[in-house]
């Protein structure tokens, strides 16, 4: 999959540029940080709305694979414009059309090629939010995408199953009572009327009537083998990669101080809720998941576009010593791995000042961000 960076920002007459590497947004409680989290996300079409009236546009430009995209939205706008190679496009923001713009332009792979993934919950999954944090069914379909498992298609498949399951039922039905009336109506003629080969003749009439009903049982047969096949075959891969991803969790989370005895396993980690870690450590802990992600992801086939963007909710710290552990995990990442961009917004005045892209502080406290 290619990489997507932000290059930079344009919030209305506000410019910022970021780099390669980990880029700092800082700003204290009201300045504005979460509201320019939340205007990415607007320009790039991962959001139908953004409620705030000092902001009339957005421009965001990005670089997929070295090519350059220029995103454009006006706040309460449904659609986004999107320029390359001296082409505009326009499309509704979470649209269909707009997802297949961007899987072209990002290409993931899957076990079994489709063009029904979503690129927008990869995407989706790169913010980190407080409201990510808790929509669990969401992460984990995300960690398959990013796995290369099809989602989409193996639902898709399982609901077409499941109507042709329901359809055969109803013709087995429909079969056994024309049975026993034909069996009904076999007695009752011969007992009345002379009529040569009279079971011949119903059974070839039920057998021409019938015909249908046995192809969609043969189908849904099949239909059902071939689906086990796939999710036999889909299941290993998911596995496979999950553990990679789970050794690197663990390792990373045993760093920062964390006990492995928090962790029985990675998937119930992300679906479930700990009973065995307070809030914080279970949101620091999802922040590190994704980092571990960005870790084998640089070796490895995944579907990870090299990007994470971090509302502070994710990088609050438990103490110092977790919050520099932290850090030195970042700064081992974006060192070895040269195509990984980390934005994060945050409080912390703390962080390398050569990292800094902005500092909302500066600007008097309140910005003109803020709602």
């Amino acid at each position: 999959m290619n990489s997507l960076n932000l290059v930079s920002l344009q919030i209305d007459d506000t410019h910022i540029h970021f780099k390669d590497g980990p880029n700092y947004i800082i700003g204290n409680n009201a300045t504005g940080k979460t509201t320019i989290f939340n205007c990415i996300k607007y320009a790039l079409g991962l959001t139908k709305s953004i409620l705030h009236g000092h902001i009339s546009k957005i421009e965001l430009k990005i670089c997929i694979n070295e090519y350059d995209f220029q995103f454009r939205r006006e706040i309460g706008s449904a659609h986004l414009s999107i320029s390359h190679k001296g082409e505009t496009y326009k499309y509704r923001a979470l649209s269909k059309e707009l997802d297949e713009f961007l899987r072209d332009a990002l290409s993931p792979t899957y076990t079994y090629g489709s063009d029904t993934e979503s690129v927008l919950a990869l995407l989706d999954f790169c913010f980190l939010s407080e409201e990510r944090s808790t929509n669990r069914r969401q992460q984990w379909e995300a960690i398959n995408l990013i796995c290369g498992i099809n989602v989409s298609l193996v639902k898709s498949v399982e609901k077409d199953i499941h109507t042709l399951k329901k359809e055969v039922s109803k013709n087995i039905e429909t079969e056994r009572i024309v049975d026993e009336f034909s069996r009904s109506l076999a007695v009752r003629l011969n007992e009345n009327v002379k009529i040569e080969d009279l079971d011949d003749i119903i059974e070839l009439t039920k057998g021409r009537f019938f015909d249908e009903f046995r192809e969609k049982e043969y189908l849904l047969i099949n239909a059902t083998s071939k689906l086990e096949k796939i999710k036999e075959r889909s299941d290993f891969e998911l596995r496979s990669k999950v553990s990679e991803i789970e050794d690197a969790f663990f390792s990373l989370n045993q760093y920062v101080g964390f006990e492995r005895r928090f962790f029985d396993d990675l998937e119930l980690f992300i679906k479930d809720r700990s009973k065995t870690m307070s809030y914080r450590e279970e949101t620091f802990s999802r922040f590190i998941l994704v980092l571990a992600i960005a870790k084998v992801a640089k070796e490895g086939i995944y579907n990870f576009p090299q990007l994470i963007i971090n509302d502070c909710y994710l990088s609050f710290d438990l103490d110092n010593r977790t919050h520099q552990k932290s850090l030195s995990i970042l700064d081992d990442l974006t060192s070895r791995n040269k195509g990984l961009q980390y934005i994060e917004f945050t409080y912390k005045d703390e962080v390398p000042k050569e990292h800094v892209v902005l500092n909302l502080n500066a600007r008097g406290g309140l910005h003109v961000f803020n709602s």
